[in-house]
């Protein structure tokens, strides 16, 4: 198996954290490991969640404070 960050070559490893053993990929040359729930979650990520608009903000005072271009840098 090959390092999607370096393209090395993966070992399965097993790491041993916590009293509890997993089985894992390591990478030979970054040192990059990938357990089940790492890989999982990669493959969740790639999923496009669809976006919703921004709700706008009505009422706000906020552009009524900045100044203009000449009053922040005179001649």
């Amino acid at each position: 198996m090959r390092c999607v960050r370096c393209t090395g070559i993966k070992v399965p490893e097993v790491i041993t954290e916590g009293g509890a053993r997993a089985l894992a990929l390591r990478c030979l040359l970054c040192g990059d490991v990938t357990d089940h729930v790492i890989a999982r979650n990669r493959q969740r990520s790639r999923h496009i969640r669809p976006s919703r608009a921004r709700t706008p903000v009505y009422g706000s005072r906020k552009w009524d404070r900045l100044r203009s271009w000449e009053e922040v840098y005179p001649d």
